[in-house]
């Protein structure tokens, strides 16, 4: 990361479906902190390393949620979506397991 100025705190909401189904409820919020200048793929990483074994090696779809809805491809900087600090009271984003036709 930069400097703190381009970090940014997105609350995530990971969606327990799929390969994700046995994700324990302590794990399916989850407050992240990544530099807004690094592309959506450092997000997905940052969120895997988080939910841990065995869950950190499935790849996640994410969706920006606040403050409007979009889909976030990895090569997509987090700066597109989040030109500022949200609202801390939102979901920012939603992830869930890539299915496999995706």
């Amino acid at each position: 990361m930069s400097s703190g100025e381009d970090n940014i705190i997105l609350h995530c909401l990971i969606v327990p479906c799929g390969q994700l189904h046995a994700l324990p409820r302590d794990r399916v919020w989850q407050t992240v902190t990544v530099d807004r200048s690094q592309a959506v793929s450092v997000l997905e990483a940052t969120i895997q390393n988080r939910l841990g074994v065995p869950f950190n090696t499935i790849r996640l779809k994410i969706r920006q949620v606040f403050p409007s809805e979009a889909p976030m491809q990895p090569q997509d900087l987090i700066s597109t979506f989040f030109d500022e600090q949200p609202r801390p009271d939102y979901y920012h984003v939603v992830a869930q397991p890539l299915s496999g036709s995706e």
